[in-house]
């Protein structure tokens, strides 16, 4: 099997658990997902009239990335007037076999701007295995995908000349197009509107007898929190994943977040057995001296210089199953013998055809919105100018530069008012687990731990994640074998009593960061067997690499990054 069969069949993502990271290449089309039991988009276990949810909703069949049942209800646009003009928000549902769920927990997304579909999967794995008696919502976040996407169809057309990324010469154009397509309505997609949205669902949605517990993951905190500060009682219970602390965590830092991790990262190399003995004593030091070298035309054959690399590796530390990558690579480029130029080579561009698969089908995340939100309520005040964004990037040596790039909009962005809740954290009076990784770039672990101190009330729990990045009840895999991820096995204790003591003894059972990786991905990726050294005579996977583009690559890295980043 080559390449570009794996990659088709999805067993590279599978393989290294990108899912997520690359779950735009699921299958869009219009006709119904097939639910779980064979019988089709009403989800088995009843549809508007069936045993879970007011049949004011209209349930119905779901495009292909959602499951399983899905529905577009009109909600006010303004909910200071309910009466007034509605808009279409989209919410999908999996019910427990046989209307047996104990509890009705509802996964936010992040971004802002991601899109809820990345749940599909999550939704089948957990339903099977680890709690099948759930029934799962998710909200289409107001300004994304089905729920009424904010768009700018001609800068975001992927034959324009930037591709489907909005480039800094489109977005006046995309902004005009905005204005035009909603005016004064564009303040209507916010935070508080969202919990707005989903305040209304719960209430069409709750039952008797069964618990309702929001799920959100990065920016999905920040989503439950305001729905907590504006309806205090709306929840039974609360999950954190990856948690932005209101007031601390803007995204007009995001730019600095990554070296604490890359830096950790070369720590836990200097004192792998395998890693350290490649880069010695002072991995940090290493990676900065191979960009200096490579900003002085080192290993010139390969076409990259230090700026492209060090703008790639920022997907690399926030990505479990790529972050160990960093330092094989860096090692080969360093020595950069004729063998190392081809594996390099290799590597790129299975990551650049992993990361540009896709499907075609209608865009789910929206830029746009990810843009209004960031600018409207998750940037500092007073909002640092260019000059001050592009010194903090340059402070770094792995600079991802989304700050910069939002940034450079401030000043024409439409951007809303604050309201009541801006960075303001709720009363916690429900039950609440918080998780966060302590290499997580996205949301450090310094910023997130922030709201320890607020879970002062009983049956509140924050718990730090060893070796975990960005995501912990996906991203903290275990080593018993077929046991859920540590985060997982949490989340599940929480949901079936929230008032329990959470059992954290799966930390103790956490696959570490570690350079044994799989022979298989290492092939698959590195073209060889060895992810360091050259082999005396190349195999088949190691012909003389085409040029790569790393422009592309680093491209379209980010554009992966942005999704699975926030």
């Amino acid at each position: 099997m080559n390449m570009q069969d794996i990659l088709r069949r999805g067993l590279l993502p599978a393989a290294l658990g990108l899912t997520a990271l690359i779950a735009g290449c699921a299958d869009r089309d219009d006709q119904a997902s097939a639910d779980m039991s064979g019988s089709g988009g009403s989800g088995g276990s009843g549809g508007s009239g069936g045993s879970g949810g007011s049949s004011a909703i209209a349930w119905g069949s779901c495009p292909g990335d959602f499951i399983s049942e899905c529905a577009t209800v009109p909600l006010p646009l303004d909910s200071s007037r309910p009466d007034g003009e509605a808009l279409p928000v989209f919410v999908s549902r999996h019910l427990a076999p046989g209307g047996a769920a104990k509890a009705q927990v509802w996964l936010l997304q992040g971004g802002p701007g991601g899109s809820g579909y990345v749940f599909k999967d999550v939704i089948e794995q957990l339903w099977q295995g680890v709690m099948p008696d759930v029934d799962w919502y998710v909200l289409e976040h107001r300004g994304v995908g089905p729920s009424s996407r904010l768009e700018c169809p001609v800068q975001e057309d992927p034959s324009s000349e930037g591709g489907a990324e909005i480039t800094a010469i489109e977005w006046p154009a995309c902004i005009q197009a905005l204005k035009a397509r909603w005016g004064g309505d564009l303040a209507r997609f916010t935070t508080s509107a969202d919990a707005e949205d989903l305040a209304q669902l719960i209430d069409l949605t709750r039952e008797p007898g069964k618990k309702v517990v929001l799920y959100g993951a990065s920016y999905g905190t920040t989503r439950a929190l305001r729905f907590l500060q504006a309806h205090p009682g709306g929840a039974d219970a609360v999950i954190l994943d990856s948690v932005m602390s209101p007031g601390a965590q803007y995204l007009s830092w995001y730019d600095t977040q990554f070296d604490p991790v890359v830096r950790d990262l070369s720590s836990i190399c200097a004192a792998d057995p395998v890693c350290g003995a490649k880069l010695g004593a002072e991995p940090w030091a290493k990676l900065e001296a191979l960009l200096g070298k490579l900003s002085r035309g080192h290993c010139s054959q390969l076409g990259t210089d230090a700026a492209l690399f060090t703008s790639i590796v920022p997907i690399f530390a926030q990505t479990r199953a790529l972050r160990t990558h960093i330092f094989p690579l860096a090692y080969r480029i360093d020595r950069c013998e004729e063998g190392d130029v081809q594996v390099v080579g290799h590597y790129m561009q299975a990551l650049f055809d992993l990361f540009s698969q896709t499907d075609g089908g209608e865009p789910r995340d929206s830029i746009a919105l990810g843009t209004h939100v960031a600018l409207s309520e998750l940037w500092e005040e007073p909002a640092p100018t260019v000059a001050e964004l592009q010194e903090r990037c340059d402070s770094q040596r792995f600079c991802v530069e989304d700050a910069l790039e939002i940034g450079e909009l401030h000043d024409t962005w439409p951007r809303y008012p604050h309201d009541q809740f801006w960075d303001g954290w709720p009363s916690f009076t429900v039950p609440i687990l918080a998780m966060n990784g302590l290499l997580d770039p996205q949301t450090p672990i310094g910023l997130a731990e922030l709201v320890a101190d607020r879970l002062t009330a009983p049956h509140q729990t924050f718990v730090a994640v060893p070796w975990s990045p960005h995501w912990v009840a996906q991203e903290s895999p275990v080593r018993t074998a077929g046991a859920a991820p540590c985060g997982t096995q949490m989340m599940a204790q929480f949901i079936e009593d929230p008032e329990a003591v959470i059992d954290t003894t799966c930390l103790d059972d956490l696959v570490p960061v570690a350079w044994d990786e799989d022979p298989t991905v290492v092939e698959l990726l590195f073209g060889t067997k060895d992810m360091w050294e050259n082999m005396a005579s190349h195999g088949p996977a190691q012909r003389k690499a085409a040029p790569i583009d790393w422009t592309a690559v680093a491209r379209l890295a980010r554009e992966k990054a942005r999704w699975l980043g926030r």
